[in-house]
């Protein structure tokens, strides 16, 4: 079954016990199937959009910036503006902090602005696991600093994933990492696993701020430093005491999220790309390949890696508790209709074979195309998007255009917006 991520799905939930995927499905899905499955996606679409209306950088510019302008302010300012966050976390102010909104809304404000818009996808995800385990929300900025909210980023160390955990102490967390998968690149385990030692670590400290502190450089550091500062356990008086990559780990994630919150005021905004599909997550619980499953979904392998970093080959691995998958919605639907089968592969490859024969039957090359000329921040997926059709066919419409998974600025795609 889908995963939840919010209440959006509480309306498909609804109509799959009405019985709307109750359709057989003996050589791949009917026509049926799609019709409703597009009643439904048009619909939760919709709804989304109410809820997370696009916004750009006119609407949010409130204050009639110039397009480079960098507006400065004075500390009362920047401390009265931390006072109003309503956070479990002290938000304290004072020099070093100052120094890190100055980098962060200085010299990084295009990775702030690219962060502001992958934030609308991590951010609820980070927030419900946060609610369920109770622990402030506000450590979803300490994302933010060790990953600048990059599922992929690795550390020249080692470190992986949005949480930046080290491999053995992933493990401790339960997170796996074999030649098949590495957990520590999967969204949801890999928080839980962070909320896990945020929860732990509080034990220890009963203080947010060292548990911060410790998650950077480990509660034998912190413990020096406490000891060294006479028993004080105020991240302030133990600073000095602390690790020196350490000593700025503090003001950081207190600078995160003072810019995280009040970006518009220093002319930022989010990035005009919006990278991600409206996506869900589904158990599989075969093991399969991405290729043969991204080719009955009539999407690429690329495109399932894509959303899926954890998983390290070209396969989805057999584990007893289900293999999570984070797919586009539509997507993600076909898989949960059939993951109940015991026949699943065979129904993968009958839906392939329809699939196949729709396509070799479908549209003559020159009817009801476009060409459209690759702008610069494009790239295959949101073109696709735009279009309402998939990667693999503007991949198999411009053979001998596209090469790879990238294009250019500049090419020129031949598109057949308007399917049957």
């Amino acid at each position: 079954m889908i995963r939840k991520k919010g209440f959006v799905l509480t309306y498909i939930y609804l109509c799959i016990g009405l019985g709307l995927f109750a359709q057989p499905l003996v050589s791949g899905f009917s026509s049926d199937f799609h019709t409703r499955l597009a009643r439904i996606d048009s619909n939760t679409l919709n709804l989304r959009n109410k809820l997370y209306p696009k916004t750009d950088a006119g609407n949010l510019n409130v204050y009639g910036f110039e397009p480079n302008e960098i507006p400065v302010y004075s500390d009362s300012i920047y401390a009265f503006r931390l006072s109003l966050l309503e956070m479990e976390i002290p938000m304290d102010y004072n020099q070093q902090v100052r120094a890190y909104i100055d980098l962060y809304a200085n010299r990084k404000r295009n990775l702030i602005s690219k962060v502001l818009t992958t934030s609308k996808f991590y951010f609820p995800i980070f927030e419900e696991v946060f609610d369920r385990e109770n622990v402030p929300m506000e450590f979803k900025y300490l994302a933010v600093i060790e990953s600048a909210l990059n599922q992929r980023a690795i550390s020249p160390v080692g470190a992986a994933g949005l949480w930046q955990f080290m491999a053995p102490t992933g493990r401790m967390y339960g997170l796996k990492s074999d030649s098949y998968i590495d957990d520590r690149k999967d969204i949801i385990k890999s928080t839980e696993a962070a909320v896990k030692y945020f929860k732990n670590s509080y034990r220890l400290y009963n203080d947010w701020l060292l548990v911060i502190a410790s998650y950077n450089c480990g509660p034998g550091n912190v413990n020096k430093a406490i000891k060294r500062a006479g028993g004080s356990k105020n991240i302030w008086e133990i600073m000095p005491y602390l690790p020196r990559e350490t000593r700025g780990y503090v003001p950081a994630f207190i600078a995160a999220a003072y810019v995280m919150n009040y970006a518009s005021e220093h002319n930022i905004f989010p990035s005009e790309d919006e990278p991600y599909f409206h996506l869900d997550t589904v158990h599989v619980d075969n093991k399969m390949s991405i290729e043969k499953l991204a080719m009955a979904l009539g999407t690429t392998s690329e495109e399932i890696k894509q959303y899926n970093p954890s998983l390290k080959r070209g396969v989805i691995p057999f584990n007893t508790e289900g293999t999570v998958l984070t797919l586009p919605y539509h997507h993600a639907v076909k898989v949960a209709a059939l993951r109940h089968d015991s026949s699943f592969n065979n129904k993968l490859d009958a839906n392939l074979m329809a699939m196949n024969r729709s396509s070799s039957s479908s549209k003559e090359i020159g009817s009801d195309k476009i060409i459209y000329k690759v702008k610069s921040g494009d790239y295959l997926a949101k073109i696709a998007k735009k279009y309402d059709v998939s990667v693999a066919e503007l991949k198999k419409w411009n053979k001998k255009t596209i090469k790879g998974n990238k294009v250019s600025k500049g090419q020129k795609l031949t598109i057949y917006p308007n399917r049957a």
